[in-house]
């Protein structure tokens, strides 16, 4: 097996592994309930308003929501009129989003597919109006420019790229802003479980530009306080079913208490393919 395969394989396996957990969370009913009735929750708040910007009306537009992970933005587009494409390399992920969407009466407009993101295999050409990314997808992707060739790809001409994704200035610091690695050390990171990448401001800039999407907008934000689910919070304590305080949250985003809150914690881009 390939170097690539392994990658991708090893991350699958894990994600399989914990996706039931993962939904457990994220499609409890309060995590759930305030996007189904709202689907803006799902989105940072600067996210939303560059989705309302470029795409005011959703109905009749066509979505791709590639490493979809826990699919609450593919329930929120549905949700806003538009027919979803959910793709992710966890067969078990999209099997518990399929159940809500069911559930939800969304069914009928989301398409699930196992495929890697970087490869977006057997999803057509020209087909989408726009491409969306969340969180903590970068991470997990050792080939950027196959990831935004295929964005590309799929897009229609004048079609719409937006990325929502951790800030990498983030990465070189421990959450005393000690520098525990350098920007440039990008990977792997490879532990028992996992494989992960941290890519560069410019490693995740080149690959969309080069691509033939031009950037139109971009952002730099700091993180929403959100009692449920803060930022801070590790991801396997998530899993895990750990719970803080509102006293803990408030610290964790006061940078005086939370160095890291000092820094820009979040990215946002709009491109669109010009031909």
């Amino acid at each position: 097996m390939s170097t690539y395969n392994k990658v991708i394989e090893k991350n699958k396996k894990d994600w399989n592994h914990y996706s039931e957990k993962w939904s457990a969370f994220n499609h409890s009913e309060k995590i759930l309930r305030p996007i189904l009735e709202d689907p803006s929750k799902a989105f940072h708040r600067k996210t939303w308003e560059m989705i309302q910007k470029y795409i005011p009306d959703f109905t009749g537009k066509r979505v791709c929501v590639p490493s979809s992970g826990d699919n609450l933005a593919v329930f929120a587009f549905a949700l806003l009129g538009a027919t979803v494409t959910s793709c992710d390399i966890s067969e078990n992920q999209l099997a518990h989003a399929k159940k809500v969407a069911d559930r939800e009466g969304l069914g009928d407009v989301i398409e699930f597919i196992c495929a890697d993101t970087m490869k977006l295999e057997g999803i057509r050409d020209n087909e989408y109006d726009l491409v969306y990314t969340s969180n903590g997808v970068h991470v997990w992707l050792n080939d950027l420019p196959s990831m935004y060739e295929n964005v590309s790809r799929i897009l229609k001409t004048g079609g719409l790229n937006i990325v929502y994704e951790i800030h990498p200035y983030l990465r070189p610091f421990n959450g005393e802003l000690e520098v525990i690695k350098p920007y440039d050390a990008t990977g792997p990171f490879e532990d028992e479980d996992t494989v992960n990448f941290h890519w560069r401001l410019q490693d995740i800039l080149n690959a969309v530009m080069h691509s033939g999407i031009h950037l139109e907008h971009f952002e730099e934000m700091f993180d929403e306080k959100n009692y449920e689910r803060p930022f801070w919070l590790k991801t396997e304590d998530i899993i895990n079913g750990v719970i803080v305080s509102r006293e803990e949250v408030d610290r964790m985003y006061d940078w005086k208490e939370n160095p890291r809150m000092a820094l820009p914690n979040w990215i946002c881009l709009v491109g669109r393919k010009i031909k």
